[in-house]
């Protein structure tokens, strides 16, 4: 497995909807390739982040009209 075949997969890993043998290989790469799993620690460390973020409400105003547009006519 390559850098660039890990990072178009590594999300997928980590929310685990790959296949386990993509996986195996997916965690050697990891652990042959500092880089790369530098690049996962710091992906994790985001996630953590974004989960403490207070979720932002929609305006009611603002609701209504984005609903007004999607609902079938």
């Amino acid at each position: 497995m390559s850098c660039d075949d890990l990072l178009r997969r590594l999300v997928e890993w980590e929310d685990g909807v790959l296949p386990p043998d993509f996986c195996a290989a997916l965690e050697r790469h990891l652990h042959d390739c500092p880089p790369c799993a530098e690049l996962q620690a710091d992906l994790l460390k985001l996630r953590g982040l974004c989960g403490q973020v207070p979720r932002a409400e929609m305006p009611a105003e603002l609701r209504k009209k984005l609903r007004d547009l999607l609902e079938p006519r």
